[in-house]
């Protein structure tokens, strides 16, 4: 639906031109005070002089800037239809020379992923650095700005916007461009000082749904509880905001990033009841890319319970993950694609299987591992290569024996690997838990002469001693002791 919020001057000449396109008025609703307007994302207001948009805070079209566009039937039912998603349609009142013809034709360019050539370009920067910034970040254009550039271009729209309002809209933009460039801190610092000046319902809703964002971007383990509560209680707040106002879709994005905290909580009861609102809200929508992000959180859902007590949901987790792999293929969602069978593998390395069957569980393992860190490149992404390898290592420590390599060696590689990136300074907690995994496979590994296993002592010593030094987490620094105790007996028999 779509409403116009009008003057009693201009309310007849607007529902006569509605009225001029059957069943239109069934579309749109005519209103003359503001506390007429329902809590709905499209208003279009108009006066004598004038058409302007009101702003499109919760991402059902482009956010491309209309400027004011003269009053008249053929603009006015040209706006009409470009709101209401018929952009075709919409062209049918306008002609080239129309002054909001190329607003129009950009607009829709940016909503269906067209090119958008330099002449088209060119206008919309002689017109709006906001919409200058917009083609730079989402438009198809031949040659674009690089990231700094582009940074500078959203200072300096920031800097000459006319009000808070249409100021907080860009921000919301510019936020989205540092999220892309995984600037979360810049993201979370950016919107705290936005929040206090947000006016409308819409923009405040808008950036605090992006605050929650920014701040699930930076979680890292142990978890925040703290932290986990703010992002909570965004998300409800964000959930109420677009249930009331019926946008279900918007609603359910929430709803699968909500079901991720409360994972992370523990409360896997409201976890499941959040992914299948959202399961739903897609489902009848029909948009299969959101079923698919649904469906990985149910499959994300049904792990953490296998590894809480109930393996019988280990099979139904697979079978979830493999459905997801429909919606996200390697060639389309390559991280999503790595991501998946990342849990595939550490699935296939956990799931409680027979003596005869585990040959089978580790090859599928191996090989969605492989898979991940064909992703997962050291150079591009040193976080996620570290904990692939790490978990890769841990699991090949539980193999049964290989007849073409060692499989203990090669976990020792992987856990090398991960160090490499799990640096004491940037990762302590990371850090210590591959040293204490290690350690674990260094009493599983034999050396055969004496010279290599008084080396292999002292390397366990000082990785053992490392840990102590390095975090504060008392079960962590109880299970390095608890090596260091096993090293003094050891050093005994050395001896």
């Amino acid at each position: 639906m779509l409403t116009i919020l009008t003057t009693t001057n201009t309310k007849e000449t607007i529902e006569t031109a509605i009225q001029s396109i059957e069943r239109l008025n069934e579309l749109v609703d005519v209103v003359t005070d503001e506390n007429q307007l329902p809590k709905a994302n499209k208003i279009l207001v108009v006066s004598e002089k004038g058409i302007s948009a009101s702003l499109d805070w919760n991402d059902t079209e482009p956010p491309y800037l209309f400027p004011e566009i003269e009053f008249s039937k053929e603009n006015l039912l040209a706006m009409v239809f470009y709101k209401l998603g018929n952009h075709q349609k919409a062209f049918e009142f306008l002609t080239e020379e129309n002054p909001s013809y190329n607003h129009l034709l950009i607009a829709t360019h940016l909503q269906f992923g067209y090119d958008i050539n330099e002449e088209m370009h060119a206008f919309a920067k002689a017109t709006s650095q906001h919409n200058n910034c917009i083609i730079e970040q989402y438009g198809n254009i031949a040659s674009r700005f690089d990231a700094n550039t582009l940074k500078a271009l959203y200072t300096e729209a920031l800097a000459n916007a006319s009000n808070d309002e249409l100021r907080l809209f860009t921000i919301k933009h510019f936020v989205n461009f540092l999220l892309d460039t995984n600037a979360y801190l810049e993201s979370e610092k950016v919107l705290r000082l936005a929040i206090p000046k947000a006016i409308s319902e819409e923009s405040k809703n808008a950036v605090s749904s992006l605050l929650a964002t920014a701040l699930m971007s930076q979680l890292k383990l142990p978890y925040d509880k703290n932290k986990l509560v703010e992002i909570q209680e965004l998300q409800q707040a964000s959930i109420a905001f677009y249930e009331e106002r019926e946008l279900k879709v918007n609603a359910g994005l929430i709803l699968i990033d909500a079901s991720e905290i409360a994972n992370f909580q523990e409360d896997f009861i409201s976890s499941k009841n959040y992914i299948n609102k959202a399961i739903l809200a897609f489902k009848e929508a029909d948009i299969p890319e959101f079923l698919g992000e649904a469906g990985l959180r149910k499959a994300t859902l049904l792990y953490t319970w296998s590894k809480n007590g109930s393996p019988q949901y280990y099979k139904p987790a697979i079978n979830a993950f493999q459905d997801t792999l429909k919606v996200f293929k390697r060639d389309t969602h390559p991280q999503k694609f790595a991501d998946i069978h990342h849990n595939l593998a550490l699935i296939y390395s956990e799931i409680p299987v027979s003596s005869e069957e585990k040959p089978i569980w580790t090859a599928f393992c191996a090989s969605s591992f492989k898979e991940v860190l064909a992703f997962y490149t050291k150079e591009k992404y040193p976080y996620e290569y570290a904990m692939a390898s790490h978990n890769y290592a841990t699991a090949l420590m539980n193999f049964p024996e290989a007849k073409l390599h060692n499989n203990l060696d090669k976990a020792f590689g992987l856990f090398e690997d991960a160090l490499s990136v799990r640096s004491e300074k940037e990762y302590p907690f990371e850090r210590a838990l591959t040293l204490l995994n290690q350690l674990e496979l260094y009493w599983l590994m034999h050396n055969e002469d004496e010279k290599a296993e008084k080396e292999k002592y002292h390397q366990m010593l000082e990785k053992a001693t490392s840990i102590t030094t390095i975090v504060e987490d008392e079960n962590i620094i109880e299970q390095a002791n608890q090596h260091l105790n096993q090293l003094k007996n050891l050093k005994t028999i050395l001896n």
